[in-house]
């Protein structure tokens, strides 16, 4: 199946193979792009366009996307969302400790940090999870009508307690409204470190709400005034097991990084919204089996209840490459070699990182850039590894988003 967009760039009904090259051989369309295969009309058309549905199964790592229109799947893929950008900024947290501490031997200004308190701030990569899945949404070459979206709930409470029944939702973990008067009300007015109860008593957090821990009596204990300063300048250690709100807030900004795109997706297209127990039921009533893009699948026909066969064609693997990098020097210095650049050359001739080239025959993508002025590519075997500029076509410049054919 070959994709068209009309004279202005805007997607249409795609065509099989036979009328592209018809149209290509006639000088009426040009290529552009090679995965997914689209080609561009250069005469005006009537514009007819079929309803077209997209289904998305999203998930923490890989979301499963179809496209359905016209009793078939136009398209069917995996987006599989970058893991690195945690990492990369705790190196540039490091770094950013490390120069301070070596030029300017200064604390961390925290209040200029107002973009943390931004209202409706999300976690760089929560955003960056949801946004991907709103880039290629909006970049797929199909005339899309209507989007289903598969609305999973996260239930907080039995996060931390899984037996949670009925209406044991309702009891407070609270022994009184004032939750440190509640501490010492449990623990009897008496330290927990040093057994003394003529003392001026504090309710302390037994992981410290800094470091994610919950603001519940399961976190707290009494200390007194004393043992409390201890424990906070690290001279005494509770042995103590808290209650960590990670779990929690984790769930709670994945709820948030949801709305965010189903915010986004919104602006462009009509939503609707399904659940996961809809979508598991309908999967096996057709007997298929489980993956994200089946699950796509009977989420976008879930409504109409249209059977469609899955068929192996037209099946993408998605990934995100860096646009750029602002790193000059590895995290780490390497062994009798001190600081190593991270990147040393980021071009080459007109070449970059990603850029799809012609090389002897073959189209590789070009995986990396040596100073010596050796391309290389992917390892396959009887395919050029590496080659110079010299030998290289460009055919397609790099993308932040990377397509890639599943092999039929």
């Amino acid at each position: 199946m070959v994709y068209v967009l009309n004279k202005d760039g805007k997607p249409l009904m795609p065509c099989k193979p036979a009328k592209a090259k018809h149209l290509l051989t006639a000088g009426k369309a040009r290529v552009v792009k090679r995965v997914p295969f689209t080609i561009q009309l250069l005469y005006g058309s009537s514009g007819y366009k079929q309803e077209v549905t997209v289904g998305i199964d999203k998930g923490a790592t890989v979301t499963g996307f179809a496209c359905v229109g016209g009793g078939k799947l136009l398209m069917g893929g995996e987006i599989h969302h970058r893991q690195d950008i945690k990492l990369k900024m705790d190196d540039r947290r490091g770094c950013r400790t490390a120069r301070r501490s070596r030029k300017w031997h200064r604390p961390p200004r925290f209040d200029n940090r107002a973009s943390l308190r931004r209202k409706g701030r999300l976690p760089p990569s929560i955003k960056a999870n949801v946004e991907e899945v709103v880039r290629v949404i909006r970049k797929l070459p199909l005339p899309i009508s209507h989007i289903e979206i598969e609305d999973v709930l996260i239930d907080i409470a039995r996060l931390n307690n899984p037996e949670l029944t009925g209406r044991e939702y309702q009891d407070s973990n609270r022994l009184d409204e004032n939750l440190r008067l509640a501490c010492l009300m449990r623990d009897g007015f008496k330290c927990t470190a040093c057994k003394k109860h003529d003392r001026p008593l504090q309710a302390h957090h037994i992981i410290w709400r800094s470091r994610g821990g919950k603001d519940t009596i399961t976190n707290l204990t009494t200390l007194c005034v004393p043992c409390h300063d201890k424990v906070h300048a690290g001279k005494l250690d509770l042995k103590m097991e808290g209650a960590s709100g990670f779990k929690d807030r984790m769930a709670q900004r994945s709820m948030q990084g949801k709305t965010h795109m189903y915010f986004e997706l919104e602006k462009a297209f009509t939503l609707g919204k399904c659940f996961g127990y809809e979508t598991a039921a309908y999967r096996k009533s057709l007997d298929l089996e489980k993956s994200h893009v089946i699950d796509a699948l009977c989420i976008a026909t879930l409504r109409t209840g249209e059977v469609i066969n899955y068929p192996e064609q037209n099946q993408y693997q998605i990934n995100f490459r860096a646009g750029q990098t602002r790193k000059m020097y590895r995290t780490h210095p390497k062994k009798n070699k001190g600081r190593v650049k991270y990147q040393v050359n980021e071009t080459l001739d007109g070449f970059h990182k990603g850029d799809l080239v012609e090389v002897k025959g073959y189209l590789k993508r070009i995986n990396s850039i040596c100073s010596s002025g050796f391309l290389f590519f992917p390892r396959v075997k009887g395919e050029p590894s590496n080659s110079t500029s010299k030998n290289c076509k460009l055919v397609e410049k790099c993308s932040t988003i990377h397509w890639k054919q599943v092999a039929q």
